[in-house]
């Protein structure tokens, strides 16, 4: 911890996990020195059994640590399929019967890791104020919003306004701190391309996958004079399906965008058994964010 004027708080993000999490990371995060944890979601694949294990790991960390769900957290593969699927909307009412009750038991298996949505928490790690505004959960990224019924149910929000709305009112809910923005999936208006940071890579034409409602959201803090440091997600892996790479981060009007989302986080690398993740180093003017293969 620093003081006075060079007073900095570190903190770390985890990409999506998709399983890729063992004992060595939660002895790592441990005795890493970090002030906070976030998890941008994923912790999931497509059966929920493995992700619970995933999650009962992660609240044996002893540094304080947030997450919000991902598309694949509180889904089984046949929901996330018709999620997907562009011609699938019944099919969607179905199979989201019991998500509520599934993110329940991944909420209770996170333990002390909180399992953040729709929500802002005011905090000072190293003794540095900041919001930490929690965006849409599950998100699939493009036009649609995933798991609208959920949605509907769990938070209020049954449109993509409403969405803008809610995200709104949790600006409207921080002080004078800065703001850092956690969110599953990046916002749109970061690019069109395929390896754009939050760009599309799985159809045949390239477009912008971000979400319209978090970049209203950072329009709308940034028009208020809210200090927005940075916004940190993943879900659009950094390798995409042609095998180009996505940039990591982005800064665009002052505030920085971290794709975190280093799909798997567990390589071989000479040899040895790496792990990523995404350290940033938080002061009350600014912020920076480094690849940590530890």
């Amino acid at each position: 911890m620093n003081s006075g004027a060079t007073q900095a708080a570190t903190i770390g993000v985890i990409g999506d996990v998709h399983l890729f999490w063992d004992d060595e990371d939660v002895a790592f995060f441990n005795g890493s020195g970090y002030d906070l944890l976030l998890f941008v979601g994923d912790l999931a694949a497509y059966t929920q059994i493995r992700g619970q294990r995933v999650a009962r790991s992660l609240r044996r960390l002893r540094v304080p640590a947030m997450c919000i769900p991902g598309n694949h957290d509180g889904l089984h593969a046949l929901q996330l399929g018709a999620e997907i699927a562009p011609r699938a909307h019944r099919l969607r009412d179905v199979f989201c019967q019991g998500q509520a009750r599934r993110c329940r038991s991944l909420d209770r298996a996170l333990g002390a890791v909180e399992l953040l949505a729709y929500s802002q928490r005011r905090l000072t790690p190293a003794g540095v104020p900041l919001n930490i505004v929690v965006g849409r959960p599950h998100s699939i990224g493009g036009r649609r919003l995933a798991c609208l019924r959920y949605l509907a149910e769990a938070y209020g929000v049954d449109s993509i306004e409403s969405s803008i709305a809610r995200l709104k009112s949790l600006i409207d809910a921080c002080d004078n701190a800065p703001i850092l923005f956690l969110s599953h999936n990046g916002p749109s208006g970061l690019g069109d391309r395929a390896d754009s940071i939050w760009g599309c890579d799985f159809r045949r034409k390239e477009e912008d996958w971000g979400d319209h409602d978090l970049e209203e959201a950072l329009r709308y803090a940034n028009s208020n004079g809210r200090k927005v440091l940075a916004t940190v997600a993943g879900h659009m892996h950094r390798k995409t399906k042609s095998g180009k790479r996505r940039p990591a981060q982005v800064e665009k009007d002052g505030v920085l965008y971290v794709n975190a989302a280093e799909v798997p986080r567990h390589r071989q690398m000479n040899g040895e058994k790496k792990r990523h993740h995404v350290k940033l180093t938080v002061t009350a003017g600014g912020v920076k964010a480094e690849d940590q293969w530890v």
